[in-house]
């Protein structure tokens, strides 16, 4: 089973700049639609709210996790080109990860299992 979460974001072209900034590969399907991967894995979708000419088109914020073995790394590489991160660390839910946001207030959550305890 592989889950590709869709997440809704507010301006496409600021979107594909911060996840091509924070190391993501990042295919345009058209003018409202991005698919979003690593390392040859598609990871999530992107897409413009059904009617971005309603007055006020904000889209719900998601959260989606991402489980790799190189959280550090992916920490390093997005803090090396200023995209603002969280510290990194061992949680008490038995992760050990960090988050980041993207310009629509999407938050990606990067980490691998520690635990718990971690360390």
């Amino acid at each position: 089973v592989v889950v590709q979460p869709i997440i809704e974001v507010a301006d496409l072209a600021a979107a594909t700049a911060f996840y091509e900034a924070a190391g993501f590969d990042v295919d345009l399907y058209d003018a409202g639609y991005a698919f979003v991967g690593r390392a040859n894995q598609e990871l999530l979708h992107l897409t413009l709210p059904e009617d971005p000419s309603s007055p006020s088109p904000s889209p719900s914020p998601s959260e989606v996790y991402i489980h790799t073995e190189q959280v550090d790394a992916w920490h390093a590489e997005s803090s090396a080109v200023g995209i603002l991160v969280s510290p990194i660390g061992d949680q008490p839910w038995g992760m050990y990860e960090f988050s980041v946001e993207d310009p629509s207030g999407n938050r990606l959550r990067v980490g691998r299992n520690c635990g718990p305890p971690c360390s």
